[in-house]
């Protein structure tokens, strides 16, 4: 057992929110430049950047919200997101503790990612019940 890695702080805590957010489903809200993404009833992510996955390619990002893109109508992007998650829970979660990017598997075939785009600021905080439980940036768990 000498050889044996301690889990570092950012490990226990991404294994920890794999734990609770097993199940759940998930919900897009935008809020004055910030967006919220709840799952359950209890968690309430909340960052400024998120894509959403399918199988093959990219589904919407957080930076598509409001351009129309040659579209009849801009992007709502809480709208296409929570069209594409209806129905699934999550499946899994995984966060890099270098770098404290986070994915969320949903259902068999989407992935939400929250990618760290600094390295100084808190890229995505997490709520239990409107209580701070958790901040997350380059490095992982703060």
């Amino acid at each position: 057992m000498m050889f044996r890695k301690k889990r570092s702080s950012s490990e226990a805590f991404g294994h920890e929110v794999d734990g609770l957010l097993r199940g759940s489903t998930v919900r897009f809200f935008r809020n004055e430049g910030q967006w919220s993404i709840q799952f359950g009833a209890q968690y309430v992510l909340s960052t400024n950047s998120w894509r959403l996955l399918g199988a093959k390619s990219i589904i919407v990002t957080s930076e598509d919200h409001g351009h129309q893109f040659g579209l009849p109508a801009p992007v709502d992007a809480g709208l296409r997101a929570n069209e594409a998650v209806a129905g699934y829970h999550v499946t899994g979660f995984e966060m890099d503790s270098a770098t404290g990017d986070a994915s969320v598997r949903i259902g068999e075939a989407l992935i939400l990612q929250i990618v760290t785009w600094s390295m100084a600021y808190e890229t995505w905080q997490l709520y239990s019940d409107g209580e701070f439980f958790g901040a997350v940036g380059n490095e992982g768990l703060r």
